[in-house]
């Protein structure tokens, strides 16, 4: 950078309408430092530039971001292992560092990063802070093969550039802040705040879906509505919190139980739906086996009691199928696979039923196939190993 103020004053102008073209196209942070090195780099008098990012997360570390040219990356990765060098300096003290000669051992005092800048041909730097609402963004590394003092009117546009810099680091921080506001919000609204699985609101969303795609493959997608039997004896027994641990630890369980394109909801307090998609449906016996498998999936992830309030907690559920017809709509298929599973539990131990939903059907569904039972006796074992105490007996 020459040392005339009108020189300094273009080059600086060009590079931070570079900078706040890199910003307007919602950049990252990450980005925009390496939008930094590589402006700086082109339109400043220096040889080499580096840019390091003060990573909050990573314990307030010095972060190597990007070097112009790749040779600098060197001694600047060098500065992230050993935590030292200008750039950690000008951070940690919110400073600039000025080098005028790296040979000159009365101006440095990092011995094992000076040898690596000698040998890339460079003989001075200078590091600036990148500070910007009260905090430390980063800094950046400027370097020169030419030993000599940086002058006065050049430092000024670089701060500059620096501080322009750190603003925009704040621009692009909370951009990204309030995209992970909005990601969150989004999926708290979807999703089940306890378990964590999709609630009711996205499983319509994927109800509706995968029965348009079935639609136009002429093919049935399954609902099994999963209630767990008597679980308020559980509440009332052992209390909420145990309620809860419960309820997260069977919607994990089922969970892992499942195929990836399977969608797991909680519904409503200890009731769960499984929408099941692509399942092998050839022939009404190939569709047959195939939730034949699912349950059996289903029944091994209920088999293992759970522990807590120092008892072990044998869960045990009713399970109502319901394939879906030519017209289904999603309310159809849960209310059918609703009822099926209620039927499951009028027939005394706890069970499976299937039925195909007949709303709106316009054309035969052929057999439903037979049901699979699932029989999980329900009941909770003492503390004292004195052997399981049946306290919820049949019912709904």
């Amino acid at each position: 950078m020459s040392s005339g103020s009108g020189s300094s004053g273009e080059a600086l102008a060009r590079a931070v309408a570079e900078l706040a073209a890199a910003a307007n196209d919602r950049a990252t942070p990450d980005e925009l430092l390496r939008g930094l090195a590589d402006v700086a780099g082109r339109h400043l008098a220096v040889d080499g530039v580096g840019v390091m990012v003060l990573d909050e997360d990573g314990g307030g570390t010095a972060r190597f971001v990007h070097a112009h040219p790749p040779a600098v990356a060197g001694p600047e990765r060098l500065q992230q292992v050993l935590q030292e060098g200008p750039c950690q300096d000008a951070m940690a003290f919110q400073v600039e560092v000025v080098v005028d000669d790296l040979e000159d051992p009365v101006q440095t005092a990092w011995e094992e990063y000076v040898p690596a800048v000698l040998d890339l041909g460079f003989r001075s730097v200078v590091a600036l802070p990148l500070v910007a609402r009260g905090r430390v963004w980063g800094a950046l590394d400027l370097y020169r093969r030419e030993a000599g003092t940086w002058q006065l009117p050049e430092l000024t546009w670089t701060r500059l550039l620096a501080q322009v810099t750190a603003s925009y680091l704040v621009m692009a921080a909370d951009r990204d802040e309030a995209r992970r506001a909005e990601r969150e919000l989004a999926h708290h609204s979807a999703h089940d705040a306890l378990t964590g699985l999709p609630n009711r609101v996205l499983l319509f969303d994927r109800l509706d879906r995968a029965l348009a795609a079935a639609r136009r493959r002429r093919e049935s997608v399954a609902c099994l509505f999963i209630d767990l039997d008597r679980f308020k004896a559980v509440n009332d027994t052992y209390g909420h919190a145990a309620g809860d641990t419960v309820l997260v630890t069977v919607a994990h369980r089922l969970q892992a139980a499942l195929r990836g394109e399977d969608t797991l909801a909680r519904l409503a307090g200890d009731e769960f739906v499984l929408l099941c998609e692509d399942l092998p449906q050839s022939s009404p016996e190939e569709l047959s086996h195939g939730l034949d498998g699912v349950v059996t999936r289903l029944r091994r992830a209920l088999a293992e009691p759970v522990a807590c309030a120092g008892t072990e907690i044998v869960v045990s559920a009713s399970i109502g199928i319901a394939l879906s017809g030519e017209g289904t709509t999603p309310d159809d298929l849960l209310a059918d696979a609703d009822g099926a599973m209620y039927r499951a539990k009028r027939e005394g131990a706890v069970g499976t039923t299937r039925r195909r939903s007949g709303r709106r059907r316009e054309r035969s569904p052929g057999p439903v196939p037979q049901a699979a039972q699932l029989e999980l006796p329900y009941r909770p074992a003492d503390a004292a190993g004195e052997g399981p105490r049946d306290v919820t007996g049949p019912g709904t």
